[in-house]
């Protein structure tokens, strides 16, 4: 009994985290939290304008050869099917690829060679953003990922993995969502919550960053398949640390069961798929009775990121 309480334990720990990193993928979505900022290795040309139509600055980080900057196919991989429409429903250009099974593992990365690319604005809150899904529908019961692998430059990398947790000789990647199908999934998590999965992560050197900005593993099953896109970095305003987007007027406190804010009257509070759950015309909110999740607060022209748990 003992034994069977502890392993449906584990397993509801990593459901539980599943939820709290799972996001539609799609720009709108992001956007209407606010961004200032986006470090970007794989997104369309619809997505790159309408970050720039909200206001947000670009970096562009992902493959350019002439910089120092590739995606490297390691061992296992081969480019695949990339026919599906795209995160914001365009036509090619995101990454993907399928296991050949012809060697022990699989594993692909963007690699950033000297000059090396400024990632100085980057602070714990900062999120990163990928969106994910399997042409076929057959993918990797796990997939790693890691990020921000910095080498021999001093940058210690995240671990995490898509689907089951991964196992790496033993040492374990823990699961931040589901496996992948043949839709697009996303995923978002803040660096600081990067740190709290996965210790070990630490980012130097960020002015002149070079690295694996991103890569993956698969396994070996021959013909499984897997393909990524809205691979980026982002910040939310220029107050990114708290979550939040500047405005002019309102203020917001949230407390365990409330929302309430100054300067303004009337607040909204709508869930992570745009859709409202609450309301008032009044300045304290009620957060008693929701469901667990991350939800956007909104008064006057001022947003807020709630996460109930």
């Amino acid at each position: 009994m003992k034994k069977f309480t502890l392993i449906a334990a584990v397993v509801m720990t990593a459901v539980a985290a599943q939820a709290q990193y799972t996001v539609n993928p799609s720009t709108a979505e992001v956007i209407k939290g606010g961004v200032s900022s986006v470090d970007y290795i794989i997104l369309s040309e619809g997505a790159i304008a309408e970050f720039q139509k909200a206001g947000a600055k670009m970096n562009y980080v992902g493959p350019s050869p002439d910089e120092g900057r590739n995606l490297w196919y390691w061992a296992g991989f081969a480019p695949a099917d990339e026919s599906y429409p795209r995160v914001d429903q365009e036509e090619g250009g995101y990454v993907s690829v399928e296991v050949t099974g012809d060697a022990g593992w699989s594993g692909a990365g963007f690699a950033i060679a000297e000059p090396g690319v400024n990632l100085s604005h980057m602070d714990d809150n900062t999120i990163f953003h990928l969106g994910y899904m399997s042409p076929t529908g057959n993918a990797p019961a796990s997939i790693a990922v890691i990020v921000l692998d910095g080498g021999d430059f001093g940058s210690k990398p995240a671990k995490f993995a898509l689907g089951e947790a991964f196992n790496d000789n033993g040492t374990i990647f823990p699961a931040v969502g589901p496996k992948a199908t043949d839709e697009w999934q996303g995923i978002e998590i803040s660096l600081a919550n990067l740190k709290k999965l996965w210790p070990d992560f630490s980012l130097n050197n960020k002015a002149a960053w070079q690295g694996n900005i991103m890569s993956w593993l698969g396994g070996n099953v021959k013909g499984q398949t897997m393909a990524f896109d809205a691979a980026y970095f982002y910040n939310r305003g220029s107050e990114a640390g708290v979550d939040t987007v500047e405005g002019e007027t309102a203020e917001f406190v949230v407390t365990a069961n409330t929302v309430n804010v100054a300067g303004a009257n009337g607040i909204s509070l709508y869930n992570i798929a745009g859709q409202l759950v609450k309301a008032t015309e009044g300045t304290t909110l009620g957060l008693d009775n929701l469901a667990k999740g991350v939800y956007v607060a909104k008064a006057a022209n001022k947003t807020r990121k709630i996460v109930v748990r």
